[in-house]
């Protein structure tokens, strides 16, 4: 799912399509019906180096990926830009400048998942890099069969009407405010009846 987001987003712009359209656009393609809980998981802590690193090296700033703001002080949840990190580039391995950048956040209470010890804070950065890692592959293979200009990529880079931004907005609150959300389905059902999506209640993962 991130890989064809991924390929349609980082491709050129597409043209517009009525959203009416696009479940059953999305459900022919063969996507899952998960889509946008799947989606969610793979970009929600995506950066510029990371897109730059896994998929696209010349990715810039303004890269219409959206993500959740690691800031627990701003009143942005939901970044519609991965933004920079600012790894350290003294370290050459992708898993120590992770690491690192854990490390050198690990006294700032507002950065990160607010209920994860350092040590999961590491093990959480180091999974989100196994699936991209894992995803660059395949991305690499559609990237050469997808046309950015087909419906499809409007569809899944519709992330206002295919549910991306919800379960984003969802998967930032939850990391926010942890005791609210740990188990509250209701707050599930809350931000999905925003939304057009056709998801089941899916366990939210981060």
């Amino acid at each position: 799912m991130l890989i064809i987001l991924l390929a349609c987003v980082l491709g050129p712009l597409v043209a517009a399509l009525v959203p009416e359209e696009c479940p059953s656009i999305i459900s022919e393609a063969g996507l899952s019906p998960t889509f946008a809980h799947m989606v969610t998981h793979s970009i929600h802590s995506l950066t510029v180096e990371d897109i730059r690193y896994y998929f696209k090296p010349d990715a810039t700033e303004d890269n219409g990926i959206p993500t959740v703001n690691v800031d627990a002080r701003s009143n942005e949840r939901v970044l519609l830009n991965a933004p920079l990190a600012g790894y350290d580039d003294d370290f050459t391995t992708k898993s120590l400048k992770s690491f690192d950048l854990v490390m050198r956040n690990m006294n700032r209470t507002w950065w990160g998942i607010q209920n994860y010890s350092t040590l999961e804070k590491v093990a959480h950065a180091l999974h989100m890099a196994e699936a991209w890692e894992n995803a660059m592959r395949e991305y690499k293979v559609i990237e050469k069969q997808l046309d950015p200009e087909s419906d499809l990529c409007t569809c899944v880079t519709d992330i206002k009407n295919n549910g991306v931004l919800n379960y984003l907005n969802l998967v930032a609150f939850n990391i926010r405010y942890p005791g609210i959300t740990s188990g509250n389905d209701d707050a599930l059902r809350y931000y999905l009846a925003q939304s057009n999506s056709t998801d089941s209640t899916p366990k939210i993962r981060m």
